[in-house]
């Protein structure tokens, strides 16, 4: 074989192949900076002080108004008790992911890495059991425990994953004398909770980042949703406490109909045409 041949073959493949690395590379860095629909979404709720000022308002306000509803036996949050609820032990219920629970860090995660939530890599970020405390909930759920309110979670997340919740609650020392006060997706709807927990609890607030926190008939159109928040506007701020979620929720869900096995792509076609101009 002529050795000039040879050695020009060399390295002719030796250039082919530092191209490819350098092609892949980019590829690669470009798939890492391209915009991500729940970027700003989540910056805001990372590093803003707007969070931090919308957050502790909305703790303040449960604060105060926990203090109304015990002086008042007739207040009552949740629209599924019916009845004299004088004579019942007062009690709260919250949400858990983006009201107790700070989950942008798997948020981040999606953007990073993983492009889309999957059921699977939620569960694994909720065995890591590291979500951090949104702030001031801690405060204000140790001064409901104070006043001697019965405190109740619920959540969407699965049974299955009742062990790494209750370490997670557990390892930010939040009030939780009694596991069964912990409630989760077993085929029951919250409303279902709400009605369960006020046969034996006057419940004073309710508190969360989503409208099924609050009301059920949450898994209808966007037009649907909002008009049931004008039609109970006057509970927000008093016995309806609600955090920001900007990052997800059945909002977001509601515009592509509930559809999470649709494609990404698709999503965001009709995220696209819902906007108004």
């Amino acid at each position: 074989m002529n050795p000039a041949k040879h050695r020009q073959g060399f390295l002719t493949g030796l250039l082919f192949a530092l191209l490819s690395l350098l092609l892949a590379g980019c590829t690669h860095q470009a798939a890492r900076t391209e915009p991500h629909e729940m970027l700003n979404a989540t910056l805001w709720q990372q590093g803003s002080a707007e969070y931090i000022g919308v957050v502790n308002q909305a703790w303040l306000l449960a604060h105060d108004n926990l203090d109304k509803a015990l002086a008042d036996p007739q207040w009552s949050a949740a629209i599924e008790q019916t009845g004299s609820t004088a004579h019942l032990p007062p009690a709260i219920m919250l949400d858990l992911d983006e009201t107790v629970l700070d989950n942008s860090a798997y948020e981040a995660r999606i953007i990073k890495q993983l492009g889309q939530y999957t059921p699977g890599s939620f569960a694994e970020w909720c065995r890591e059991s590291t979500a951090p405390a949104v702030t001031g909930s801690k405060a204000f759920l140790d001064y409901a425990a104070e006043q001697g309110v019965t405190i109740f979670y619920y959540s969407a997340r699965r049974e299955k994953l009742r062990d790494c919740t209750l370490r997670n609650l557990h390892a930010l020392q939040m009030p939780l004398p009694d596991e069964s006060r912990l409630f989760l997706s077993n085929g029951m709807s919250k409303s279902s909770y709400r009605s369960q927990v006020a046969q034996q609890y006057r419940i004073l607030l309710l508190v969360g980042d989503n409208m099924e926190d609050f009301i059920d008939g949450f898994k209808t159109g966007p037009g649907v949703r909002r008009s049931l928040a004008h039609d109970y506007a006057d509970r927000w701020g008093r016995q309806w406490i609600i955090l920001p979620n900007p990052m997800y929720g059945h909002w977001e869900s509601s515009i592509y109909n509930f559809d999470y096995a649709l494609p990404r792509e698709e999503q965001l076609k009709h995220k696209m045409q819902e906007l108004a101009e």
